[in-house]
């Protein structure tokens, strides 16, 4: 004899695991290209080295420009937002205090750029990349940048 067997519903189908992450697709790095040569990310320009950092301490005197206090912070005279690089002609020691005070008030901040334009030109924010993009050095080498900034201060003297 025939035996009937009756047919099993379906079940139905758990969705968390059939659904499938979408990753997003990776952003493609946004290469920066002048004259054939790869120029720097801007982030990694207007970083503060230690060696830039070093330099500026021994310019400065390792204190406060304001108070004589060994507590200090770096300031970027010209914001990295606005183009500053991190070279020790962009950076002024400044105690906490006026540190967050160069951020808050811009006629503070602007007395520090108008003496450092004074002392070193109008060009001292800039970094090597900065000033050959500009046609003012002809590669940018550590060398040509320090002998055109050394120019520029003889100029402003």
């Amino acid at each position: 004899m025939f035996e009937y067997s009756p047919v099993p519903k379906p079940q139905p189908k758990d969705k968390s695991k059939n659904k499938q992450i979408k990753k997003k697709p990776k952003k493609k790095k946004q290469v920066d290209m002048y004259k054939g040569r790869v120029i720097p990310h801007r982030k990694k320009r207007s970083s503060i080295s230690e060696k830039e950092y070093d330099k500026a301490l021994e310019h400065y005197g390792y204190q406060c420009l304001e108070s004589g206090s060994n507590l200090i912070e770096m300031h970027h005279i010209t914001f990295r937002s606005q183009g500053g690089r991190g070279g020790w002609r962009n950076l002024v020691p400044l105690y906490p205090t006026f540190h967050k005070r160069c951020h808050n008030d811009r006629a503070y901040a602007n007395k520090w750029r108008e003496l450092h334009e004074k002392k070193f030109g109008p060009h001292y924010y800039k970094d090597k990349w900065d000033l050959w993009k500009e046609g003012l050095i002809q590669n940018p080498t550590d060398e040509l940048f320090e002998e055109f900034m050394l120019l520029e201060e003889e100029r402003c003297r």
